[in-house]
């Protein structure tokens, strides 16, 4: 099996992809915390222990500048997945000034159909705020274009539900790992051997891990070069080589 990591701006490279060219995006992009409300004062005592700062990334864009580059990106991977291609994109409800803005703000402006909603319970979360009530679960949301190709008899029959109920992935320097059951639960779904998966913020590259693992070919984009090599260290120590 191919893997394929570059280092870059995940629009400008994605651009270079053939159209109708991949079978499965799983991924999640930065949540724009800091342009919503405001960056993270040092030593906060909640976010010191969960720390959402990236090394080349300030995640602080304008909230109507973020809705133009996530619908941007979404439309850009509509056009390489294939027909019956899927797209799993993990974002989260996110509080500011007493009111939750979905992301569903921007997915519904994109050309993206919503085939189904997935609520990932993580179990557990920061808790930021005394006045409502603990915010445990994320959204993926499965995305497509077209009729989906579906191997639902793949995915564990704990997971043939909506609600799928993962521990967050809390070995990980990586501000926010993506557990490796949660990828491969949408890769087994949607996928065959041989198949091309696709991250475009790769993160510390458990996506490419486990897409290896499943014999699926992969491509990995990721705009800091410090997660580049955390991904390479992570599949040599797994013996799972770039081809």
């Amino acid at each position: 099996m191919k893997i394929d990591l570059r280092v870059g701006d995940c629009v400008d490279i994605m651009k270079t992809i053939d159209s109708d060219s991949v079978s499965c995006i799983v991924t999640s992009p930065p949540y724009n915390k800091k342009g919503l409300i405001g960056k993270v004062t040092p030593g906060n005592q909640v976010w010191k222990k969960f720390n959402i700062d990236y090394d080349s990334y300030g995640d602080d864009l304008s909230e109507k500048d973020y809705h133009i580059w996530m619908v941007e990106v979404l439309n850009e991977m509509k056009r390489i997945i294939k027909p019956d291609g899927s797209i799993f994109f993990n974002h989260k409800p996110r509080r500011h000034k007493n009111k939750v803005h979905l992301p569903t703000d921007f997915i519904s402006k994109s050309e993206l159909d919503l085939y189904q909603l997935i609520i990932w319970n993580r179990l557990s979360s920061p808790n930021i705020r005394k006045d409502v009530l603990l915010p445990c679960t994320e959204h993926i949301y499965w995305l497509t274009k077209g009729k989906p190709k579906v191997r639902k008899s793949q995915v564990p029959k704990e997971y043939n539900s909506e609600v799928w109920t993962i521990n967050p992935d809390r070995g990980n320097s990586h501000p926010a790992p993506f557990p490796e059951s949660l990828v491969e639960n949408c890769i087994l779904l949607t996928t065959d051997e041989g198949d091309l998966c696709l991250d475009p913020f790769l993160g510390s590259g458990t996506s490419a891990i486990v897409s290896q693992k499943n014999k699926r070919d992969f491509l990995g984009i990721e705009i800091d070069e410090k997660y580049l090599k955390q991904t390479k260290d992570r599949l040599d120590s797994q013996q799972l080589k770039l081809l």
